[in-house]
């Protein structure tokens, strides 16, 4: 059966390496997307047991999923702001931690908590650049009626989000000068924002001004983060899988769709039920559509495309090279020169975010 091995001490030592970078800031562990597709409880029970207690999702019934599961003392933030009942209600039901990017976002939480009798904490969420959720910097002095007069939320917190990072250290000053306004302004109405954070996976280990009180990091605890540098980080989570069927091709076959690979001489293949549709093979689409770096994207396929870039998947410790298009279920590898047999495991490079349903095996 295939599996994705996920092996517990990469992710602690990057969770070191996190700690070291981060300093004095408190680390929210971002477990969106099943963790970045490690497994959202699995990773939610590593994180706490390495002394990370807050954390950060997107949806709520992964909140609500926690907290059924054992979570009951960890701070969890929700990114979403929304006018959205249901969401709300769980906010206040699971004692959740909400955030508001809008009067009526504001003006929501604040009245299902007024209705359940209570006082539901929330961090504000500013738009600097990202325009998804958020207050834009001008509009303070909304903000600071809210940090006023909304009378069931407790605003614990400020946060913005860095959407070029990993890229552009001009880009996040800019941002980071436009958020700090924010809080300069506040301080000087006599308002404490409360926990002050920004500073994403590539802010953290790219740059040291935009830590601020808090981080929030998520692709980083994978070892896979979009920068060329890994900065000490090791990539966690790999496919395994048992070979289904070796067998022996003569002179001039051809593997695969479209009959791309011909072989020069026979040729040992290995047949592993694994394809694209279980991550391999496949890649996150880009985070930029800007000319410069749609040039620099197509520069780079081109390149590739040149000099035949070849795939490989390991088999009994040794790289075994991929032949022909990876298909769906089913990729081909040469094992003319590696003694190996069906139901020994290859083991296979992905992205556990592109994995789907493949079971999470943790060792």
């Amino acid at each position: 059966m295939k599996t994705l091995l996920i092996d517990a001490n990469k992710v602690r030592a990057n969770v070191a390496r996190i700690r070291e970078r981060a300093g004095n800031a408190l680390i929210y562990g971002v477990l969106k997307g099943n963790a970045y597709g490690l497994g959202l409880l699995e990773m939610a029970e590593l994180l706490r047991n390495e002394g990370i207690t807050r954390f950060a999702l997107t949806d709520v019934e992964d909140a609500v999923k926690l907290r059924e599961n054992g979570f009951q003392e960890e701070e969890i933030l929700m990114l979403r702001s929304t006018t959205e009942t249901d969401f709300i209600e769980k906010i206040v039901a699971y004692n959740l931690v909400g955030t508001i990017g809008s009067q009526d976002a504001a003006l929501a939480l604040n009245g299902i908590a007024d209705k359940h009798k209570t006082i539901v904490e929330a961090h504000i969420k500013i738009d600097t650049g990202m325009g998804r959720y958020g207050f834009v910097p001008g509009e303070i002095d909304k903000i600071v009626s809210f940090y006023k007069h909304l009378s069931n939320v407790a605003l614990t917190g400020i946060y913005t989000h860095f959407y070029s990072a990993w890229n552009s250290e001009r880009i996040t000053r800019q941002q980071a000068a436009r958020f700090e306004g924010v809080i300069e302004k506040l301080r000087s109405k006599g308002i404490e924002p409360g926990l002050v954070h920004a500073a994403n996976s590539s802010a953290l280990f790219r740059f040291d001004f935009c830590h601020y009180d808090a981080v929030r990091i998520g692709s980083a605890i994978t070892g896979r983060m979009p920068t060329k540098f890994n900065y000490g980080l090791q990539k966690v989570g790999f496919i395994t899988c048992p070979i289904a069927e070796v067998r022996w091709l003569p002179k001039g076959s051809t593997v695969g769709y479209g009959g791309v690979y011909k072989t020069r001489q026979p040729r040992k293949i290995a047949v592993i039920p694994v394809g694209y549709a279980d991550g391999f093979c496949v890649e996150k689409s880009h985070d930029s559509y800007r000319v410069r770096d749609t040039i620099k994207y197509m520069l780079s396929e081109f390149k590739r495309g040149l000099i035949h870039k070849k795939l490989y998947v390991t088999v009994n410790n040794t790289q075994a090279r991929v032949i022909g298009h990876v298909g769906m279920l089913h990729t081909v590898i040469d094992v003319t020169d590696i003694d190996c047999a069906p139901g020994d495991l290859a083991q296979f490079e992905v992205n556990p975010i592109l994995t789907g349903n493949i079971p999470r095996t943790y060792k």
